[in-house]
């Protein structure tokens, strides 16, 4: 008699807790939630520009690393638009070199010069006349290389959608050029300044349709001196516009 009773007990020892915690947990005896601030974004002004880059995202490796970064897009001449996202905080230097040339208006009208199909597109030297590529001379001096076999610690690999400057066989002659991968090229990596990426898949799908284009070799004009060069495309493509969209760091 004794054990039934204890266990009598314990059972409805039991059943009061149950029901202590069932009337705690239900929806009347929880607290409301502080009601959150709906931020009303213009669609038009930088910040809701990349609230609504956001919604183009899908399932893969793209996407806004840090909202607090720099966002440039490049306005194509076949209608596509490419939109990069730089990182200052990884390579300080090229992004700023980058962004004055944006903002300068230098990279408004020059075409891609150089494509190279499961490799990279490239652009931002020269401008085309009379269906001639010209080179079109920086107006910055050549900045300093920002990866590794120049000193400098810089991690970002070389893989599809990366975004890197272009140079000439001394470490620190980039200047205003630049290209996009559209495959992996694990060699560039450490000998390149890479600085951003492209966020999207459309942007990606912008460089393939690029990387696509028939090239020749041909000669690319100095001036009054010429220089013959592999993977130039058959048709001018050029960027009709780079527009600096959002850089917290000007505000």
């Amino acid at each position: 008699m004794r054990k039934a009773s204890k266990i009598l007990l314990i059972m409805i020892v039991f059943a009061i807790l149950f029901s202590c915690l069932f009337s705690c947990a239900s929806p009347e005896n929880t607290p409301d939630p502080e009601p959150q601030p709906k931020e009303d974004l213009d669609p038009n002004s930088p910040a809701g520009i990349i609230a609504s880059w956001q919604k183009t995202y899908t399932v893969g490796s793209f996407g806004i690393y840090k909202k607090d970064d720099p966002f440039v897009e490049l306005s194509i001449s076949n209608g596509d638009h490419i939109r990069l996202e730089l990182f200052p905080w990884l390579a300080p230097t090229t992004v700023e070199n980058f962004i004055r040339y944006v903002q300068e208006g230098f990279y408004d009208g020059v075409v891609f010069h150089r494509i190279i199909k499961n490799f990279m597109i490239q652009t931002g030297g020269f401008i085309e006349q009379e269906g001639a590529f010209v080179y079109k001379t920086p107006t910055h001096p050549m900045i300093y290389g920002e990866f590794m076999a120049n000193g400098y610690y810089n991690n970002l690999a070389h893989t599809a959608g990366v975004l890197s400057m272009a140079r000439s066989d001394p470490y620190d002659s980039a200047s205003s050029q630049f290209f996009i991968c559209s495959a992996t090229s694990a060699y560039l990596n450490g000998y390149y300044a890479a600085f951003g990426r492209v966020i999207d898949e459309q942007s990606m799908d912008a460089v393939r349709r690029l990387e696509g284009v028939q090239t020749q070799t041909t000669v690319l004009y100095y001036g009054s001196r010429t220089e013959s060069a592999k993977n130039v495309p058959t048709e001018t493509i050029k960027i009709t516009k780079a527009t600096l969209v959002w850089d917290q760091a000007s505000e």
